[in-house]
Order: structure tokens, then C-alpha cells, then sequence
């Protein structure tokens, strides 16, 4: 006689889902791995998004104080479409990554980040300037 458990399970899997649960049974190693994977990625991409990017923003700011925010945007739109392919940032809701060269600088980040994160990278150069024009570098 069948558990209660298995009754279910077999109404609701039925003959291919049992399958693949068995195979990712059998395989667990790999999907552990795979996983593994994709979170450093996305924490990764995150890294890069929260500390890469504001860095570069700053250095551009700094090197350049009698730049406007508009100016300061086309120099930042150059260097980012200059950088490699493994600078990689969030995707849309922050499920997967893409390069930061071929990003469009909106970022929808999950509604737990809004708060302590930019909405897109016009909003992140605007308070990095505000930020650094009070500074004595920048007059």
C-alpha cells in the first residue's frame, strides 16, 4: 500500500514528472553545481553594479570637475561601450546577467533593493554628482 506522500505524487507528476524528478535525484551533483553557478553570477553581476560601476562614475567626475551631468553621462556611455564582456550587471528583475557594455542603463531591481539601489544609470550619475559637488575638488 502507498503513503499518502506517493498517492500524490503520482496524481499530480504523473509518468514524466516522476521522471524528472528522478533524474534530478540522480543527478543532484550537477544541478548543485549549476546552481552554484548561477548565483555567483548574479552575485557577481551585483558586485559590479553596486561598487564597479559608482567607482568609474567617480574616477570620470573627479578627473573632469568642470563637466556637466550631461557630459559627464557621454563620457560614461563611451568608457561603458568600451569595457569587455565579462563586466556583467543585473538583468531585468535581477534573474540573469548581461554584459555591461550592451546594457541599457535601466535597472528594475526586486523591491527589496529599491530603496538602497539606483533605478537606472542617469539616476546613479546624477547623485553621484550631487555627491561629489559639494566636494572642495570639484569648486
Amino acid at each position: 500500500m502507498k503513503s499518502l506522500f506517493e498517492e500524490i505524487n503520482d496524481r499530480l507528476l504523473g509518468k514524466p514528472g516522476r521522471e524528472l524528478l528522478a533524474f534530478l535525484v540522480e543527478h543532484e551533483g550537477i544541478f548543485l553545481i549549476l546552481f552554484a553557478l548561477y548565483g555567483f553570477l548574479l552575485l557577481y553581476s551585483k558586485f559590479i553594479y553596486m561598487y564597479y560601476i559608482p567607482a568609474k562614475i567617480k574616477k570620470i567626475i573627479i578627473e573632469s570637475p568642470d563637466l556637466s551631468v550631461e557630459q559627464v553621462c557621454e563620457a560614461w556611455q563611451e568608457t561603458k561601450a568600451s569595457l569587455p564582456w565579462f563586466f556583467l550587471v543585473p538583468s531585468k528583475n535581477e534573474l540573469w546577467v548581461k554584459p555591461l557594455n550592451k546594457s541599457d542603463g535601466i535597472y528594475h531591481m526586486l523591491f527589496f533593493n529599491k530603496k538602497t539601489s539606483y533605478s537606472s544609470e542617469i539616476d546613479m550619475l546624477e547623485k553621484i554628482y550631487a555627491n561629489l559637488k559639494g566636494d572642495f575638488t570639484l569648486g
